[in-house]
């Protein structure tokens, strides 16, 4: 997994990040206990997202006259989940200002979305977003594909079918339709110049 389509892939190291904050996500949001917790924070890209999907809560968040969170509780975030947000945040920046495409397999991020944080200094986009209780999100939560594979075969005492699993949920993360697309597909058809004449042949 090193190269992929000619772009240089995570490193080891980068694996290392993935796996420690995995752990604490793990820790500090789930109930999983012995093998099992070890086994999912295994998983080649993180058990949770910043919202990499969602451009528009990016675009607010980040904006300068952006104002406080007034929906989110800090009651809502334990310090430890709280520590997580501003460790996957920072690991995130750095990737993104030398290797964005790394960003994106280890967080299934759009390229826009690393533009987006990496154009700020680190403590300006901790100022702006570390705070925010409705940034993290976990990836097992939500009764979806990824999330089956995960807890299911993808806590397997099989390595063979527990790497399969988690493999298989990355290709989901990497290749599913983002949020946005309907919207600019729709976008795109209306700006068509006018309908389309179809000519039918003649037999």
């Amino acid at each position: 997994m090193q190269e992929m389509n000619g772009y240089p892939g995570p490193r080891p190291d980068d694996y290392d990040n993935v796996l420690a904050l995995n752990t604490a996500f793990i820790k500090a949001s789930s109930e999983l206990r012995g093998p099992q917790r070890g086994r999912l924070a295994a998983t080649p890209f993180l058990l949770f997202s910043l919202r990499e999907d969602d451009m528009e809560w990016w675009r607010q968040a980040l904006a300068t006259e952006s104002q406080p969170d007034l929906i989110g509780h800090a009651d809502r975030h334990t310090p430890l989940l709280h520590c997580v947000q501003i460790a996957a945040l920072s690991f995130l920046w750095q990737l993104a200002q030398k290797n964005p495409y790394t960003v994106r397999v280890v967080s299934g991020a759009t390229i826009a979305w690393c533009d987006a944080i990496s154009e700020l200094p680190l403590l300006t986009l901790l100022d702006r977003v570390g705070g925010r209780t409705d940034l993290i999100q976990s990836r097992l939560d939500t009764p979806d594909t990824i999330a089956d594979r995960l807890l299911g075969p993808g806590t397997s005492a099989s390595k063979t079918l527990r790497r399969s699993s988690q493999l298989c949920a990355l290709q989901t993360l990497l290749t599913r339709t983002p949020s946005e697309r309907p919207a600019e597909l729709s976008s795109a058809a209306c700006n068509l110049s006018g309908p389309l004449r179809i000519f039918h042949k003649k037999v």
